[in-house]
């Protein structure tokens, strides 16, 4: 295949690599959501797919001295591709999980930082995860028919691994000069920075999110409890909510949630109480609201003497409870129905 019929071809199926690549990211990104990720939070660049440029395309497939190719239109993988940019590294297994998972598709490893670093132990250069995925079947997305085998590559970074590449793609990697070896020099020490750094992010982001609340996912248990008794769902959690659960980690464990369930069982009049207090008072549509109820009846003492709030909010929920504020004193609740 000679340039002039490479590039017809190209012109001919370009609209099935688009529509090939957009299916590919719709397809991560509704796994993402499925799992309960804000794309807009997880993902550090929008999630676009991108079809290589013609010009790029033969140049890369002609041109390029370490490139060689039997059949550069077969052989070339990446003519489209889609990345995704996250903010730490053990994110990237949860993408890789998803495209090693999916069935519309047979994948290819192509290269893995973690795997390189076990080779090359005292190299610090390019990181990523790079995968092709290849569709099984025919099929029509968007109108655009795609034939089996269409091959898409999919791009995984961490935002410092991203930047770093973004570097060196375009001020050595398209360097119009020859590159001396101090940038090299330098560019291998901004690596070796990063690799420290994503480890640091890593572990400050392990250490935040080892509590028992977000180990055990109370918090998205509250919020069903508070949908199931309450009969709507609870605003996001505020910072009110996280502080709370913060200050009172050590008392949730795994039967926290039986207890809140037949605590708000029994107290039957309080879910009435909080859906007409809610149109007036924002801490009444958080579900923390059923945690701290509880703690009110049950671990008056320990509520009083960590409560991180406003005590306004303890004499608000005392006067509903009927729970006196003095220490080791508390009055029969009466129903206000």
């Amino acid at each position: 295949m000679n340039e002039k019929e490479f590039l017809e071809q190209w012109n001919q199926d370009s609209p099935m690599y688009d529509a090939w690549g957009d299916f590919v990211t719709s397809t991560i990104c509704n796994h993402l959501k499925t799992s309960g990720k804000n794309l807009s939070s997880y993902l550090k660049q929008s999630p676009k797919h991108r079809v290589k440029d013609p010009v790029s395309l033969l140049d890369k497939a002609f041109y390029r001295v370490n490139k060689s190719y039997d059949n550069p239109y077969e052989e070339i993988e990446d003519k489209v591709g889609c990345r995704f940019v996250v903010l730490l590294v053990e994110q990237i297994k949860e993408l890789t999980d998803i495209i090693i998972t999916e069935a519309n598709w047979d994948y290819k490893e192509c290269r893995h930082f973690h795997s390189e670093r076990e080779k090359e132990p005292l190299l610090f250069t390019y990181q990523s995860v790079h995968y092709v995925v290849r569709n099984k079947t025919e099929f029509i997305h968007k109108e655009v028919t795609i034939y089996p085998n269409t091959p898409c590559e999919i791009q995984i970074r961490t935002l410092l691994q991203h930047a770093y590449a973004e570097l060196t793609h375009d001020a050595v990697y398209k360097a119009k000069t020859l590159v001396q070896p101090e940038v090299h020099r330098t560019v291998a020490k901004s690596m070796a920075l990063i690799e420290t750094t994503d480890d640091f992010f890593s572990d400050v982001n392990n250490r935040l999110t080892s509590s028992a609340s977000e180990n055990l996912n109370f918090q998205q248990q509250l919020d069903n409890l508070y949908k199931k008794y309450i009969g709507f769902e609870s605003i996001a959690a505020q910072k009110s909510s996280i502080v709370v659960l913060d200050e009172f980690n050590e008392l949730i464990t795994e039967d926290l949630m039986k207890k809140l369930e037949a605590f708000i069982i029994k107290e039957s009049y309080l879910p009435e109480i909080i859906r007409s207090s809610a149109n007036i008072n924002p801490f009444y549509m958080q579900s923390v609201i059923i945690f701290v109820y509880y703690l009110t009846k049950k671990k008056k003492n320990t509520l009083l003497r960590d409560w991180p709030l406003s005590y306004k909010i303890l004499e608000k929920l005392a006067v509903d409870t009927g729970v006196s504020l003095e220490t080791g004193s508390v009055q029969k609740s009466v129903s206000p129905l």
